[in-house]
């Protein structure tokens, strides 16, 4: 074990009480050998077991790197050169699939053989929420059933269907990109904002926490540009933009596993609950129901908060398993 990673450090990650610089300095060590991947996973299981009576199973170390195995490219006679520097771009895309601290994060991946695109994708899986380290530095944190994609080689051009907080690396000559499935598209150097677009919504929306973003349509006409503590709402279907003053950090709650609703009809928040403790909802009827809800989840249970629910709406539920059922 490196000098500088010792077990105290790895046992205070394991109970997510790191910080940023001493997360990256484990990710570059357990990339750096077999040896140290070996070692750490020993550590994570024994830690899980040690805490099995409160802790949920998160990250499957051998699955984890099988799968970044399945994407280095395999050596051939007379092999093209793949350059090292591509193989740490992406082992830096990965590795939060075993050290992400929010839940599970899967990866999958592609190399052509001449080098010249590593397609990355990320997936934080329903009712889970992960954070990665793109390869040129910017952090992105997935809420549930999010994923986004991108090329390791040019890591600031990234594709999202979801939804993600991102904190961007500074490079002002390198524009960060995220397009999302309306061709809708957000474009800052270095900069902080949650983006929202989910494939069925009828809208994307971007908020601003810190820097500037510009908003610019499928044809490359610009929508809005915001400022800190600014919200835009781009409507797919008339494809118009409204801008207004929100408090951000309502907005990125949801990364540290609060949610906050303020205001929001039932069929808005159905949605929500299901991403958020990865279920499914069935509803008789919404035609005679009318009601609306401002409240916070944190700790609750599904059942604990759909009977703060009904102290204010009138409804019946079951829930069996994954499937919950709600009669009005």
């Amino acid at each position: 074990m490196e000098e500088s990673i010792n077990e105290t450090l790895l046992l205070r990650f394991l109970d997510k009480e790191t910080s940023r610089e001493e997360n990256d300095a484990i990710l570059r060590w357990v990339s750096d050998s077999e040896k140290n991947r070996a070692e750490f996973r020993k550590l994570h299981q024994a830690h899980h077991f040690s805490n099995r009576h409160y802790l949920k199973p998160e990250i499957d170390i051998d699955e984890a790197w099988e799968k970044l195995n399945g994407v280095l490219p395999k050596v051939k006679k007379q092999p093209q050169l793949i350059l090292p520097d591509i193989l740490w771009k992406v082992a830096a895309s990965v590795l939060l699939v075993v050290t992400g601290g929010l839940g599970s994060l899967w990866m999958s991946g592609h190399f052509s053989e001449q080098a010249q695109s590593a397609m990355i994708q990320l997936k934080a899986s329903k009712g889970e929420k992960s954070q990665a380290v793109l390869a040129d530095g910017t952090h992105v944190w997935l809420n549930s059933q999010t994923t986004i994609k991108y090329d390791a080689l040019n890591p600031r051009e990234v594709t999202l269907d979801g939804e993600a907080f991102f904190e961007v690396e500074k490079d002002s000559d390198h524009p960060f990109e995220v397009i999302t499935a309306s061709g809708m598209k957000v474009i800052v150097t270095g900069t902080k904002f949650n983006l929202r677009s989910f494939v069925g919504e009828s809208f994307v929306e971007t908020t601003l926490k810190e820097g500037e973003v510009l908003i610019e349509g499928a044809d490359n006409k610009q929508l809005a540009q915001l400022e800190p503590g600014q919200q835009a709402q781009y409507n797919i279907g008339e494809k118009n933009t409204s801008v207004r003053n929100v408090s951000p950090e309502l907005y990125s709650l949801w990364k540290n596993n609060e949610l906050r609703f303020a205001d929001i009809s039932f069929a808005e928040l159905v949605p929500r609950i299901e991403r958020w403790y990865g279920v499914t909802i069935t509803l008789d009827s919404l035609q005679k129901n009318n009601d609306r809800f401002t409240m916070t989840i944190k700790t609750e249970s599904l059942r604990e908060l759909l009977n703060m629910m009904q102290l204010t709406s009138k409804f019946n539920y079951e829930i069996k398993g994954e499937q919950v059922k709600i009669n009005f």
